[in-house]
């Protein structure tokens, strides 16, 4: 009996939308797109209905927290470590979330690359789709070989693309 009143309360309560962002180690640009998303979601009241990850496609830092550089850009832009540690796109990955943003064009096609079927394929969406129509950039760069300015470019390019990332995910809340 008490079985059957947890899958109705489960049945009630409404699904969340789940977001995953993708970069090639997981310790630059994809959990700092987590952070700045899940800071922006809190902001705009929608903490409770969109669940955010992030993972890479190869599996350099696997265990590890993000570049040091990366939460030194992140703590400069008033944003806090939020306990991530580093982890691998796996294949099941494609039931547990709705959205799956690559930040750059290598990514994405690695991404799409493992997608099976165009369901999977619907659910892939480059960051470069939720930038500001003035910004000249393609992908998110990758931050990782260059000095500290890499790393705050890309967390105020991060910041600059959650407007239009947050009106994606409100519709698609919406059409559910």
């Amino acid at each position: 009996m008490m079985n059957d009143t947890a899958s109705d309360a489960e049945a009630a309560a409404p699904r969340r939308l789940r977001l995953l962002f993708v970069c090639l180690g997981n310790i630059c640009r994809s959990p700092a797109a987590e952070i700045v998303c899940r800071e922006a979601l809190a902001r705009a009241g929608l903490a409770a209905s969109v669940q955010v990850d992030s993972c890479g496609t190869a599996s350099y830092h696997v265990g590890q927290k993000p570049d040091a550089r990366m939460l030194a850009a992140l703590k400069r832009a008033g944003y806090a470590y939020d306990g991530h540690r580093a982890r691998c796109f796996r294949r099941d990955d494609w039931t547990r979330f709705d959205v799956i943003v690559p930040q750059d064009e290598s990514n994405l096609a690695d991404v799409l690359a493992l997608a099976h079927g165009d369901d999977e394929r619907a659910r892939v969406l480059p960051m470069s789709r939720f930038f500001a129509a003035e910004e000249t950039l393609r992908e998110v760069p990758d931050p990782y070989y260059g000095g500290a300015e890499g790393f705050d470019a890309v967390v105020a390019l991060l910041e600059r693309s959650m407007p239009r990332l947050l009106d994606e995910l409100r519709q698609r809340l919406s059409l559910r």
